[in-house]
């Protein structure tokens, strides 16, 4: 029981922390509201479910070689790359507030649900992460491990999209162009990163 509860304190202490994920969701609750902000929450969360999946069927380690990491890493490098420069560069300065969910019809909420699990599937580092995590519990209750970690980070989630949801109403313009460009800066360490773990893999294959 001590065990399965520091799993899930170390899932959700681990979800609070900044990461592309996090700010995925963070950003669209402030821009548009919570049931967008659920929605990128349930495009995230079917990412984990594919990362879990790989860890509990033991295909973990198809992803694991150098050529195939180099290339995801890369991929997912190209995309977070993509996105910080929507926000760093494209973003609307001037948002209505009071008006952002009324206009939701013009927005999808199976696109942000799509573009979650884009964000939490382009680092492929993260089924490391899931699989350290796990580890120590597979030879007794790997099916419960899972479970209470998936629920650990949806609850660290949903407390994150409701602070959101109360706080957006005090955020003018100005501070969430603020907030626009950290998460921006934030997707390019990442891409960084990952574009550096891309050259790393594909060097180690080439030797």
């Amino acid at each position: 029981m001590l065990e399965l509860l520091s799993l899930a304190a170390v899932g959700f202490i681990t979800a609070l922390t900044p990461g592309p994920d996090i700010l995925f969701a963070l950003r669209n609750t402030l821009s548009y509201g919570a049931k967008i902000g659920f929605s990128s929450l349930f495009g995230i969360f079917c990412g984990w479910i594919i990362f879990l999946s790989l860890v509990y069927f033991g295909f973990a380690h198809f992803i694991q070689g150098a050529l195939i990491q180099g290339i995801l890493c890369a991929v997912g490098g190209i995309y977070l790359s993509y996105i910080a420069y929507l926000l760093l560069f494209c973003a609307n300065p001037k948002i209505d507030f009071n008006q952002a969910e009324s206009q939701m019809r013009f927005h999808s909420p199976y696109a942000f649900m799509l573009k979650g699990m884009l964000v939490n599937l382009s680092n492929p580092k993260a089924i490391l992460f899931f699989g350290l995590i796990i580890t120590p519990f597979m030879n007794k209750h790997l099916e419960l491990s899972i479970v209470v970690l998936l629920i650990a980070l949806t609850l660290a989630f949903v407390s994150v999209i409701f602070i959101a949801t109360f706080f957006r109403k005090f955020i003018n313009n100005a501070l969430f162009r603020v907030i626009d460009r950290i998460c921006g800066i934030v997707f390019i360490v990442f891409a960084i990163l990952l574009f550096i773990n891309s050259y790393r893999s594909l060097m180690d294959f080439i030797a």
